[in-house]
């Protein structure tokens, strides 16, 4: 380790320091240490700690430079303490921590996550398994559950391993664990326990300026290391985040390419990883509005990675703004078909679930199969109850099938709910103007005008119900707007003077 990029430990010859009272208790060979990096984490690391602590026998925090009371936090849960001159490098960090646990299993969290409590207790148990395959040394993963602005992913990940087996940490960013050359480690996958992840939340990553800093850190790990495909694909969802979707494509091909030639410095994709990769480029693709670039990214991507229900599900959104319904319909029942599959990677359940279930309603709508989509959709809004895409397309569905007034109640009720979402007030208007209360469908507009930027729509939608109500001329001033809004600004022309 480079001079300056040590962890210090105060003390250090009390080896003692940072065990809890159950080293002594518990089966040589079975004691787990607690090995974390922290930095200013007083709000959230006592939440951690508390939720681990009863489960491990040594809890070592590694701080890199904190100013608030995050070592006093520590300290009071019996922590070993060490000091880390942070180096823009949370492998080397990882790695300080793992040079001072003392048992013979390493937990690594970190400070915005915790043991579920009714699953915790699993750690113990598999400690006590014996040897992995082979007699190899052992890894177990963790099933990481975080809440993000796309909805919840579970993710798989190696949390619990066996710390004489020589392990480290790699990659300045995004790290991951690596076995000594010429070595392998027995990874068994176990969903028996559940971390909590709360870092991904929208707030707190704008709070933390968590989007700013990690790009800066992918660009230079990037610059250092040129040829891992990991960190292409990593910048490509950091790049997606921060809305540069052409700069996400060009990540997502890069990690694909790097991937494939059997040169990437940190070895190929793994398979969750590398569906996740052509994920995130279908996505890019669409928000460029280049919907054949993510049909084929969407077929090269389920051809490579066939059983990845989110890759699915974003292949049939593709299908769907390409004007395929039919194969869109095929490509959700595909996510849904994988739905109790074991979890590989970063999952987000809800692609198998409800995002699935709104597009084979979408798709049913294209094909003029009403009855089917309010089936699907019904079923979707079972499992997120609230979302008002869901809400507006089973009330087309029901008004399809002729439940007019069901469609009217759930419309109003979705409004009242939520009075400024824009697609619920404009279904709610045009239901209403097709069964002849034309003066409800304009009320149902009106709060929308209001808004700082009113979409063209809204004024489209409001021309229909004035002209409908016998309001030709207030018709016709409706549609001009929309048309101004649709134009494309225009440059000032600066004034010149002559003399």
């Amino acid at each position: 380790m480079s001079a300056g990029t040590r962890a210090d430990e105060p003390g250090s010859g009390d080896v003692s320091r940072g065990r809890m009272a159950s080293w002594d208790t518990t089966p040589p060979g079975q004691r787990i240490t607690l090995c974390m990096i922290v930095r200013d984490e007083e709000a959230i690391l006592g939440q951690c700690l508390s939720s681990a602590s009863r489960w491990v026998d040594e809890i070592v925090v590694v701080d890199t430079g904190s100013r608030d009371g995050t070592i006093a936090i520590a300290e009071s849960y019996g922590a070993r303490v060490g000091h880390f001159a942070w180096c823009d490098d949370f492998a080397i960090a990882r790695n300080a921590s793992l040079s001072l646990a003392t048992g013979e299993w390493v937990l690594c969290l970190d400070a915005d996550e915790t043991l579920e409590p009714s699953r915790a207790q699993f750690i113990r148990e598999l400690v006590a398994e014996g040897r992995g395959p082979d007699n190899r040394p052992r890894a177990y993963t963790m099933v990481v559950r975080s809440e993000t602005a796309h909805g919840v992913t579970d993710d798989l990940q190696i949390r619990l391993w066996q710390h004489g087996a020589g392990l480290e940490f790699a990659g300045r960013i995004h790290e991951s664990l690596v076995a000594p050359t010429g070595s392998t480690i027995g990874v068994m996958p176990t969903n028996s326990v559940l971390v909590t992840h709360t870092g991904y939340k929208p707030a707190i990553m704008e709070a933390r300026d968590k989007v700013r800093r990690n790009g800066a850190m992918l660009d230079a790990a990037i610059a250092a290391d040129p040829d891992d495909a990991y960190l292409f694909y990593k910048h490509a969802q950091h790049l997606v985040t921060d809305a540069d979707y052409a700069g996400a494509v060009g990540s997502a091909e890069r990690a694909l390419e790097l991937s494939a030639s059997g040169h990437a410095s940190r070895g190929a994709l793994g398979g969750s990883n590398l569906a996740d990769t052509y994920r995130t480029l279908i996505a890019a693709h669409l928000a460029l509005s280049h919907v054949s670039a993510a049909v084929v990214a969407g077929e090269r991507g389920t051809a490579a990675c066939p059983d990845h229900p989110p890759l699915w599900t974003q292949f049939g959104l593709a299908l769907l703004g390409s004007g395929a319904p039919d194969r869109a319909l095929i490509a959700f029942q595909e996510a849904r078909s994988r739905r109790d599959m074991p979890v590989i990677g970063a999952i987000d359940r809800g692609s198998a679930g409800w995002r699935a279930l709104y597009g084979m309603g979408e798709a049913y709508l294209e094909l003029k199969r009403p009855a089917d989509a309010r089936a699907s959709l019904a079923q979707a809004l079972i499992d997120a109850p609230s979302h008002p895409l869901i809400i507006r397309a089973l009330a087309i569905a029901e008004e399809q099938t002729g439940q007019v007034q069901t469609a009217y109640d759930r419309l109003d009720a979705a409004v009242r709910r939520i009075p400024g979402d824009v697609a619920l007030r404009r279904a709610l208007s045009g239901l209403l103007r097709r069964a002849g209360e034309t003066t409800g469908a304009v009320n149902a507009l009106a709060p929308l005008l209001d808004l700082a930027d009113v979409p063209p729509e809204v004024y489209d939608d409001l021309a229909d119900a004035l002209e409908a109500a016998g309001s030709a001329e207030d018709g016709a001033n409706a549609r001009s707007i929309a048309r101004l809004l649709r134009e494309p600004p225009t440059d000032p022309v600066d004034e010149v003077s002559h003399a």
